[in-house]
Parts: C-alpha cells; structure tokens; sequence
C-alpha cells in the first residue's frame, strides 16, 4: 500500500505565511514580566500597561490597559452545528466570567516589584502568572496555563474500560455482526487537556554574575482517537486512554564582562507514560485461536528520559569582531519492559524475547560556533558552523521471526530493528556590502553534510548559493530581496533497505532525494508619511527531484501579500491586509505484485498531482471615540483553503481506472467587535461580540462518509469534521483602580 505524502507537509517550512485560525489554533502561552513587562488581554489588542503607580486618567484609551483592572461579567455563547470544532483549544462556554485581572505593586524606592494576571479563571483554558522582582539581585516567575483540547461531541463507542485495558461485551462479539454494537454505544464527549507550570529564577549576587532555574512540569491527560488494527481489512478506532507526566529542569550560570560571557546549564527532562500499552478486544472474534486473536496489543509511547549538559559564551575581539560558541553532550535513555511478540495464546510455539527491556540510550553531541566581524566600513562578514551527532547506543538485536497481526508467525524481513542514527554538519559564511547607498548587497554560500544509519543513502550533501538586496539609510522605505539556489545530492545508496520491505528499488524519500531548490522571496514596507505604512511581499519555491523514479517528483510555492494601515494621533486607526498562498506537487507510485511481469510494467504506474490554494483577508479599524467616553473596536478575518488530487494512469494500463476524489475545503470567517464606555474614571461598561462560522469538508471525514459508526470492515467511533457558526457575547464592568 502506498501513501501519498500531503504537499503542505513538504513545504512547511520553506514558505509559508501562517494563518490566524482562532478555532483551529492552540491558546498562545502567558507573556511574563520575565520576557515583556505585560500582557495585554486576550480582547484587546497588545499595548504596553500604564504604570503600576499611576492613577486612572479620563484622556486614556479603554483599550490600553494598565495594572490595575480586572473584567466581571457574563459570557452567553451560540453554537450551531459543531461545538468541539468552534473550542478545539479553548473554553467558550456561557456562565459568569472573571478575567482580564491584572495587579502590580511597585515599591516607591523602586526596590522591588510585583505582578499578577488571571484571565478565563475556573473555564478549561484558565491561565494565570505571578512575578516578583528585586530589582538587579533576584526574579522570581511563575505561570500556569490549561490547554483543552476538544475532538467531538458526535463520538460513539461500545468499549469500555480504562487503564489501557478496553473491552467489548461478549455476547455481542460472538454474533460476529458489527451492528450488534450500534445499540450498546452510548455518545460522549471526547477530550483531553494540558495542564503545564512553569517557575523561573534568576538570581543575579553580583552585577557580572547570574544564576537562572527554572523547572516545568506538565500534565496530559484525558482521550484521543487512535486506530487499533487487525490488518487492512478489519481496523478499529478506539478512544484512547491518556496520562503522562513531562518534567523539565534546568539550572545554569552565567558570567559577564565587558569583552565576554560564559555560561554553563543543566538540562534534565522526564517523560512518564501511565498508559504504556493498549490492548483491546476483537470485535467480531470472542477467544484466542491460531489465526485469529481474540484481542489485540500495542506498545504506546515509552517512558523516557534526557540529560543535557552545554556550555556557551562569546568573546570580543579587535576590529569589531565577536566570536560566539556552544557545546553540549546530551544522553537519552528508555529502559521499558519488551512487550511479547503475541498477545494470542493460541499461537504455538510463543517466541521468545531477545531481552527483558529495552536497553535504548543515545548519545547526542552539539556545537554551534559563530564569527561575526566588521573590520572596515563598508564590509561586514559573517561565519557559522553547526553540529549535530545522534549516536543510537541500544544494543543491536537478531529477531529473526515475529508474530504478525496476532495471528501467524513470520520472517523479519529486515533480521531485526533498525538502529537509526543521523548527524548533521553546517557550514554557512556570509558576506554583505554597504558601499552603494542605498543598497547593501549580500552573498552567501551555505553547505549542509546529513550522515545517517540505517536509511536509504548514507550521506548527503547540499550546496546552496545566495544573493540578497536590502534598503538601508532612508527613513520611509525598507527593502529586502533574496534568492537561493541549492542542489542535494545523496550517496551510499541502498536499495535493499526499500526491496526488503516490498518497496519498489527506485522509491526515493523525499527528505533525503536528490533536490535541485530555487527559492525567491521580496519584501518592501514604505511609510510615506506618519499617517501611512504600506507592505508588500511575495516568494516562490520550486524543488525538484530530477532522480526520483518513484516518489515525489517536484513542489512549488507562491505567496504574495499586501498590507496597509493608516492611524492618526487622535487614535483613528484603520488597515488591512491580504495573504495569498498556493503549493502544488507531483507524486509517482506503482501498482503490482512482486513478479517481474508486473513489477517492472510501466504501465502501472500512477501520478497524483496535489495542489492547495488559501486566501487570507483582514481588515480592522480603531474609529475615534463616540463622545467623551465610548470607545469602539472592529476586525474582520476571512480564510478560505482548498485542496484537490488528481490521479492519472497510462493510456492502455491494466489498472482500473481511479475515481477522483473530490476536492476539501475550509471557510472560517471572524467579526469582532469591542465596545467599551467609561461610567467613571474607574469604572466602564463593556460589551463584545463574536461572529464565527465554519464551512468544511473533507472526504475521509465527512457526515455523509462517516454515517455510522458501523463501516464494512470496521468499527469506529463516529468522528467527523462539522461546520458551525458561533455567536458569543460578552458584557461586563471593567474595573480600574
């Protein structure tokens, strides 16, 4: 079976410009006193806080906010259609709300500080800070954040249990009929959340010395939707039981002067799994019997652990020339049980385990050193090398048989688990030329040498050539323009790492293929005057994969976008922008057995052309105050995605012809609109509004797909993606003192 790679995965970090997609987006993490002096609330746009001292003034804007306030009211939220999609990571329920609170303390000498926020306090996505300050000795910060994370309201499941142990009713597995389960699968909620903490200490005993800890911990637990299969032919979906346990501690010390810094750190971080196998039972098979197990079982994710030690610093050399470096040794470590190779008992004889645990550990090796000099006017130089070896130290094991599916015993293909193992080695060296106002003209040359164990190629190696334009030296305009050229070329290849799992020899993986990479990207932002600000940006990406028989055969990109904004002293604030987006790619695959006859028949070969196509549209506007005392804010968002697959096959194939699939597609739109009045100088009335609706559609997800939980060969829990159109309202007192 050949799985085609989505095109936005391989593009995803060449170009791209993100999409601000409230309901398809996790809550951003709490801004710290630590990092920025404030965080603004979530319904207002970020400002910086007024003074903690300073008293509430009539002249001051509503929606500036200060360290003295906090918003009590009541939320009345509308949702039509689906509501876990609307707050897939948040909490939008109606009831009383507390939030927006912020408080600080200053001391008049200005000797130490203090400052708190809470906002959403008692929903599931409550998040609250503390920070207290002694000026130049010591920094004390504290946060917690949840993070929910809602799947679906239209789930079904006739499994029930917990603990990683799910099981069915027995009477209903011995009909061997499916749609026995229909009546004993009650709907439910199905969610799950993040609880994380935070602590970070910075003590600072004398000016050219610091010391800084800070320890994380965080909670993950509730159900996700996971597939628990008996083969191709007989899959389930299960609602899976989650609870773990991630700590992060870090302590370190840094040592400053005028010319230098060194610093030395400790990293520790554990993850503990509860849950560390599912097995769960067969719906339609009651007790073990050769060929066919009455229940299935998998190894989840395993309890694991890292430790890091680096060291780092910089020095200051003649000429304007610094010298940056950092080193680090890490070793990571899982010493799980080995689960058997069968959960059936019927399957005679049982094989044997190589060893009780897993006895895993790699060694990991870093080093980031970096040259940055300007030795004369008009010439500035840049230099850096990079590391990155990943060392797999797990004791090599022979397996020569295993128990596939629960049902048969078989041949390991490969002899054993492969040790996988890479390393990385960049080089990068940059040269920039100011002479020719007012432009500064810049050339660079990056090398990246990949290593790798147990892959496709050995090794590869891509050079990669740039020249880049800026603007510098006037005021009303910036410019910037880059163009790379890279070429990747692998070596070592092994084709018998594809032929000994069924692949075809000339299946290349895109991440490690031959690649020839042109890659454009321009940005300008002209201010004309004080009143307006004008951007406009646009790249474009083309990979190719000229020795790739079979797999991805070439990707493209464009972007383009164009902003404006115009504001006046007054406070008038209006602007907008717009993003457009398209990514396109070309995949070749093969259909047929392993006889030659059919293995080497071109024409059963199949392309699959991807393309997907998002426009993104925003406009906001800040119009001056309604009288003395109201305020009023507005934005509107628009984001429409659409993506397509076409297959082809060869005039004359034996394969039978594909039925295209349709295309999906998503529309999310956002009003927004804040109204605040001022009562008095430290009371105001304010009142919110969002309008959200939601269109989608996707194949494999779809309601009219998805119409049972009962599918002809598999049991699943009735997950589908659902449009919904959202009203939430907010009103309340704004209180500031």
């Amino acid at each position: 079976m050949h799985r085609l790679i989505p095109i936005h995965l391989v593009l995803c970090g060449c170009l791209a410009a993100p999409l601000a997609a409230r309901a398809q987006s996790p809550s951003a993490p709490l801004q710290t006193p630590a990092a920025q002096s404030a965080a603004a609330p979530a319904s207002t746009p970020a400002a910086q806080p007024a003074a903690a001292a300073t008293p509430p003034e009539v002249s001051r804007s509503l929606f500036e906010p200060t360290w003295h306030e906090f918003l009590i009211g009541g939320r009345f939220t509308n949702i039509d259609g689906d509501p876990a999609r609307y707050q897939r990571y948040q909490d939008e329920r109606s009831g009383l709300l507390f939030s927006g609170f912020r408080y600080a303390v200053d001391q008049p000498e200005g000797n130490y500080t203090f400052h708190a926020l809470a906002d959403y306090v008692g929903y599931r996505d409550q998040q609250f800070m503390a920070n207290y300050q002694q000026v130049g000795k010591l920094t004390l910060n504290g946060t917690w954040q949840q993070i929910p994370q809602f799947y679906s309201v239209d789930t079904a499941t006739p499994y029930t249990g917990g603990g990683g142990t799910l099981v069915l009713d027995d009477a209903a597995q011995s009909t061997k009929n499916l749609n026995s389960y229909i009546p004993i699968s009650p709907k439910f909620d199905l969610r799950e959340r993040r609880d994380v903490g935070r602590v970070d200490l910075l003590a600072t005993p004398k000016s050219s010395l610091d010391v800084k800890a800070s320890f994380v911990t965080q909670k993950h637990g509730g159900e996700l939707p996971y597939g628990a299969s008996f083969g191709f032919g007989n899959d389930d979906e299960v609602a899976l039981p989650y609870d773990s346990r991630t700590n992060d501690f870090t302590l370190g010390t840094e040592w400053t002067n005028a010319r230098n810094m060194l610093r030395v750190a400790y990293n520790g971080s554990w993850f503990d799994n509860r849950v560390p196998t599912l097995t769960w039972d067969h719906p339609t098979q009651l007790t073990d019997v050769a060929g066919a197990p009455g229940h299935g079982r998998m190894t989840l994710w395993p309890s694991n652990s890292a430790q890091t030690i680096s060291f780092g610093g910089y020095t200051k050399l003649a000429h304007k020339t610094q010298v940056t470096g950092f080193f680090s040794y890490g070793l990571r470590s899982n010493d799980e049980p080995l689960q058997p190779f069968t959960v059936n008992a019927a399957i005679q004889p049982q094989l044997t385990l190589p060893r009780a645990n897993t006895e895993g550990s790699a060694h990991v090796f870093a080093t980031n050193l970096s040259l940055v000099s300007h030795p004369v006017t008009d010439w500035r130089f840049s230099g850096r090398f990079r590391s990155y070896d990943y060392n797999n130290e797990t004791p090599a094991t022979s397996i020569p048989q295993y128990v596939s599916l629960d049902a048969s015993i078989s041949s390991t293909p490969t002899g054993g688990p492969d040790l996988f193992a890479h390393s990385r080695t960049t080089f990068d060296a940059d040269a920039t030329y100011t002479k020719l106002l007012p432009f500064a003209l810049g050339v660079g040359y990056t090398h990246n040498g990949n290593g790798y164990d147990a892959r496709t190629f050995k090794s590869s190696g891509e050079d990669m050539f740039r020249l880049s334009a800026d603007a510098v030296g006037a005021s009303w305009m910036t410019f910037r323009a880059v163009y790379e050229y890279g070429s990747r070329t692998g070596s070592g290849l092994d084709e018998t790492t594809l032929t000994s799992i069924g692949e075809h020899p000339e299946m290349r993986q895109f991440d490690l293929a031959d690649r020839t990479r042109n890659r454009v990207t321009a940005q300008i932002d002209i201010v004309p005057s004080d009143a307006w600000t004008f951007s406009f940006s646009t790249g474009i990406l083309k990979d190719e994969f000229s020795n790739s028989f079979y797999g991805l055969q070439d990707s493209t990109g464009r972007t383009f976008s164009v902003g404006t904004d115009y504001h006046l002293p007054s406070g008038f604030l209006v602007g907008g922008s717009y993003n457009y987006e398209r990514y396109e790619g070309t995949q070749r695959s093969h259909e047929g057995d392993s006889s030659d006859a059919q293995f080497n028949d071109p024409l059963r070969d199949w392309t699959s052309d991807a393309s997907e196509v998002v426009h993104y549209f925003s406009i906001y506007a800040a119009p001056p105050p309604i009288g003395r005392n109201t305020e009023v804010r507005f934005s509107y968002d628009y984001s429409h995605a659409e993506g397509s697959n076409v297959y082809t096959i060869p005039v004359g194939s034996p394969i039978t012809p594909p039925n295209q699939l349709p295309a999906v597609f998503n529309k999310l739109q956002q009003l927004h609109i804040d109204v605040r009045h001022r009562l008095t100088t430290k009371l105001a009335a304010s009142f919110s509004y969002l309008y959200e609706p939601l269109r989608i559609f996707d194949y494999a997800f779809d309601p009219s797909v998805v119409n049972s939980i009962v599918q002809p060969s598999s049991l699943v829990m009735g997950y589908v993606y659902r449009p919904y159109t959202a009203n939430s309202f907010v009103a309340g007192l704004q209180v500031i003192w």
